[in-house]
């Protein structure tokens, strides 16, 4: 009877709200109890091989050992090819153009006529001085003569010097006039350009030709104040072309004073052209190096930005992580060369933006395992 009634007690305490509440919360005090009792047992009975290991917490990095090299810093300048010389060739005396033997695109030879006037009367200007410089030629050697005699006197003589003076004067007047009816070029080179046509009529200082110089070129450049200070001349340079062709060259030229619109200064390197296939305003690629220096090479990716903006690398210090601040000191296509590392330095290749300075690390080396 007693086991019946506590039977229907037991389903009456169910029933009620308060009661099956007050069950369910005896179940779990029941459940929490013997648990840690159980955890207890089995924590005091482990062995150390069982015991969690703290190690495993730490965030595991990737890293390269990485050691400095000798590195000729450089300065790097965008640049364009040019005429050594580029001269326009302008009539000195007015006539018709009656023939212009070479064409725009020839190469010519230094003396080599361009262009040519129409002598008009300029031969019979040169004969008519020459024959008058004979007559006075003739008139002072006998004024000489007759001075030796004592039937002139000294003045009549220097008269007659002074008369044939005149008269070879313009000679080589009218010599230099029909000289000019040639336009001749100065040095060898290019005709790149030829506006004068047989035909045309030039006054003085009428274009016939612009002439530009083969061999040697410039490849010229825009260098920063920062940078010109560490430029000499005679310094070699390296220049590469936009077609891939890479030439030796020297520093030829280095601007004092800097262009007003843009605060850079020209400089220019000078380069051999003897296959003369060169052409102005081709883009150049200029390497000046100026000092040697120990730099690392990194691949851009390699970097990271601290908190105060400050670039740099993260590196591995025994099982600590370290940041560098770096300087570049030069670039190519495939990564940068950086500047104020130590010579041997254990670089974080993977996981570096998820780790701070002075966290403890897990570290697996490139080509090792774990440390």
């Amino acid at each position: 009877m007693e086991t019946v009634k506590k039977r229907k007690s037991f389903r009456q305490l169910v029933k009620s709200p308060v009661g099956l509440a007050v069950v369910i919360l005896a179940v779990i005090v029941s459940y929490v109890t013997i648990g840690s009792m159980l955890g207890g047992d089995g924590q005091a009975n482990s062995t150390p091989g069982e015991v969690e290991n703290p190690a495993d917490e730490l965030f595991l990095v990737s890293t390269r050992m990485i050691t400095a090299i000798d590195y000729v810093e450089q300065i790097q300048v965008r640049g364009r090819t040019e005429a050594l010389k580029k001269v326009s060739l302008k009539a000195e005396v007015t006539g018709r153009v009656i023939a212009t033997p070479v064409e725009k695109g020839e190469r010519v030879k230094a003396g080599q006529t361009i262009c040519k006037i129409a002598p008009n009367a300029r031969e019979a200007n040169l004969a008519k001085a020459e024959a008058l410089a004979a007559q006075r030629q003739l008139e002072y050697d006998a004024s000489l003569e007759l001075s030796k005699k004592g039937f002139r006197s000294e003045t009549q003589v220097a008269a007659a010097k002074a008369q044939l003076d005149a008269a070879n004067a313009e000679v080589r007047q009218a010599e230099v006039e029909l000289d000019n009816t040639s336009i001749k070029a100065p040095f060898a080179g290019l005709v790149n350009e030829r506006p004068a046509e047989v035909g045309d009529f030039l006054q003085v200082g009428s274009t016939c030709a612009i002439l530009l110089s083969d061999n040697p070129y410039l490849v010229v450049g825009e260098v920063s104040d920062r940078q010109v200070s560490r430029i000499k001349k005679g310094q070699p340079a390296t220049v590469e072309l936009s077609d891939g062709a890479i030439i030796e060259g020297t520093v030829r030229y280095i601007s004092s004073a800097a262009r007003i619109e843009t605060r850079t200064f020209r400089v220019e390197i000078e380069v051999s052209n003897p296959a003369l296939e060169m052409r102005e305003g081709m883009t150049a690629n200029i390497l000046i190096p100026t000092a040697s220096a120990k730099a690392h090479f990194l691949t851009p990716s390699l970097l990271t930005l601290k908190d105060d903006g400050s670039v740099g690398i993260r590196i591995v210090e025994g099982d600590t992580v370290r940041f560098f601040p770096i300087t570049i000191a030069g670039s190519n296509p495939d990564g940068l060369w950086v500047k104020g590392l130590p010579d041997q330095i254990q670089l974080i290749i993977a996981g570096q933006n998820f780790v701070t300075e002075g966290q403890q690390v897990r570290v697996s080396v490139e080509g090792g395992g774990d440390q």
